[in-house]
């Protein structure tokens, strides 16, 4: 059995290879973000954009969107795991963890899983959505 200090350590080596796999996430969804916005500008100037470089794009997007989605709910599974972890040999962190845990924004909950969805939504109306008039 681990103890509490090889238990944070280990959690602590997880969560750091999570943050780098969500900051590429972050500037793949910034760089879907760029491309959508290309694309509306291009569709409000009245230029003819292919309906092939949309296909690509949402599916990009939704690509981009599952993997941020993806990252996030691993990050879940290592609070989770660790809090487990950390409660079974009765450390205080795991209590704190504990509470972070359930917490309704924390990472891996609905609430984030409610908002990777939305950010491929967005993006997808970006791309979609005819000129206005």
């Amino acid at each position: 059995m681990m103890t509490e200090y090889e238990l944070i350590s280990s959690m602590h080596l997880a969560f750091t290879q999570n943050a780098i796999y969500f900051l590429c996430m972050t500037i793949l969804t910034w760089i879907a973000f760029n491309l959508a916005n290309g694309i509306r500008i291009a569709v409000n100037r009245g230029d003819t954009v292919r309906n092939i470089a949309k296909i690509f794009l949402s599916i990009f997007c939704v690509f981009v969107g599952f993997f941020f989605l993806n990252v996030s709910l691993i990050g879940g599974g290592i609070l989770d795991g660790y809090t487990t972890a950390l409660l079974e040999v009765e450390s205080t962190a795991g209590d704190r963890l504990s509470a972070l845990s359930t917490s309704p924004g924390s990472i891996g909950s609905s609430l984030q899983i409610l908002f990777h969805v939305f950010i491929v939504i967005f993006q997808l109306t970006m791309i979609w959505f005819p000129k206005p008039n």
